[in-house]
């Protein structure tokens, strides 16, 4: 914790005030004010100059030669050898599919049923981020790599147990000539990088890819990646913070071959766990943790808890390494704290019927336990962990309905934050004088 955020608190029930953000951490919310109307030849002209208008192209790629183009690579303006496509495994969803879901994609091709066209963006000349259907193109080059053999087809169960290069040779030959489409949102879409990402956002959520949609945070990866971004995926992964959220430790080797077989061997708090990380929900708990430090300064509150997370990471990707430094800390010693306070309840409402782990309860538990006042009393309250238990329980058993996930407006962020500080303050009251 630095000098800079310990300032301006004045007891542990008092919200970190906004003074005691970090040096370089300060976001504005703030709407621009309501501009008038456009009248139709301002709009006809705004048209004609293409103010706001996505540029693309489309490609066609023959099957036989993706693995090829996905090993490519070019060299950058720095020397430096990138691949031509890139393919990040964190870019967008986390679910992996199953050798019976990759064959089926392999057996529309076979029938020549029509497959969703991949979606890149140009991210340099001539060099492309696969932003929708890395799944498919992962699934194509494993085949023609012959890692995995077709299995659980419906049409062609034959082939059950076949790997590309021991296809018959006619069956070989006819999904050689099959080709997969793509749309490119080229480069001249944009002249900033804001109206890049604006534009990206767009196309992402009114793109229609096979029918499954994309979780905001699944979008905000996509398309809001930066130094920020790349934090809280990586702390997404913390331990404790696994513990809390019911969420394996290792949650790709908990996922198994097929999505059936995983619900039916996993308790429902496991299910559920598996769930937020396949949407990387767990990714946006973290963001929310850093974004909720200026909730005062947004003054919808959690009804757009979406734009709020957008502007917040968008801005936060081009804060400082120190700030990002910080927040990692802050993080995880916070996290440390109330794991060995409160262990795995500590998101609950601590009541025997209500157990499940909820955002209403995350958020200001998490920003009170990191402010400057209690931050100096956690060895003792973990040491005296019962008279906080015993605060928390009656706090929540006095304010139910403030706590049930239906009152999300700025006034009521505000007071949950209050009733848990109060909580904490009467719990560090009753700790052992020294």
């Amino acid at each position: 914790m630095t000098k800079k955020q310990s300032k301006g608190a004045t007891g542990p029930a008092a919200a970190p005030a906004a003074d005691a953000l970090l040096d370089g951490e300060r976001v504005s919310f703030e709407a621009d004010g309501a501009a008038p109307k456009a009248t139709d030849e301002e709009l006809n002209s705004r048209y004609v100059k293409g103010d706001i208008r996505i540029v693309t192209e489309q490609a066609r790629y023959p099957l036989a030669g993706i693995l090829q183009m996905l090993q490519e690579t070019k060299q950058d303006g720095s020397g430096k050898s990138a691949p031509r496509y890139m393919l990040d495994p964190d870019y967008q969803r986390r679910h992996r599919w199953s050798d019976t879901r990759k064959s089926r994609l392999i057996e529309s091709f076979l029938l020549n049923v029509p497959v969703p066209p991949v979606f890149l963006y140009e991210r340099d000349l001539a060099r492309f981020e696969v932003m929708d259907g890395r799944q498919r193109l992962t699934a194509l080059s494993d085949f023609y790599a012959d890692k995995f053999a077709l299995t659980g087809l419906e049409y062609w169960p034959d082939l059950d147990g076949r790997r590309y290069s021991t296809l018959p040779t006619k069956v070989r030959d006819g999904i050689d000539r099959r080709y997969i489409s793509s749309i490119i949102l080229l480069q001249e879409t944009a002249s900033t990088e804001e109206q890049a990402a604006m534009l990206k956002k767009l196309v992402f959520e009114r793109l229609n890819s096979g029918g499954v949609k994309l979780s905001s945070q699944e979008t905000r990866n996509a398309i809001y990646s930066g130094p920020l971004n790349t934090l809280c995926l990586e702390l997404s992964a913390n331990t404790s913070f696994r513990r809390l959220w019911g969420i394996p430790l290792d949650p790709y080797a908990a996922e198994g071959n097929s999505d059936e077989d995983t619900e039916e061997t996993m308790d429902e708090a496991t299910v559920a766990g598996m769930r937020m990380f396949q949407k990387m929900e767990d990714v946006e708990l973290v963001l929310r943790f850093f974004a909720y430090r200026q909730i005062r300064e947004f003054k919808a509150g959690l009804n757009k808890i979406s734009e709020f997370l957008d502007l917040f990471l968008m801005r936060g990707n081009r804060f400082p390494v120190n700030v990002l430094d910080e927040y990692r800390a802050m993080f995880e010693s916070t996290i440390a704290f109330l794991w060995d306070a409160m262990g795995a309840e500590a998101f609950t409402l601590l009541n025997a019927g209500k157990r499940r782990a909820t955002k209403i309860v995350f958020d200001p538990l998490m920003y009170v336990a990191n402010s400057p006042a209690v931050v100096h009393h956690r060895a003792a309250l973990i040491a005296n962990k019962g008279v906080l238990r015993e605060e928390l329980n009656k706090m929540y058993a006095a304010n139910g309905d403030l706590f049930s996930g239906r009152r999300t407006n700025f006034a009521d962020t505000q007071q949950r934050n209050a009733k848990i500080g109060e909580a904490f303050a009467e719990a560090i009251a009753k700790l052992p004088k020294n």
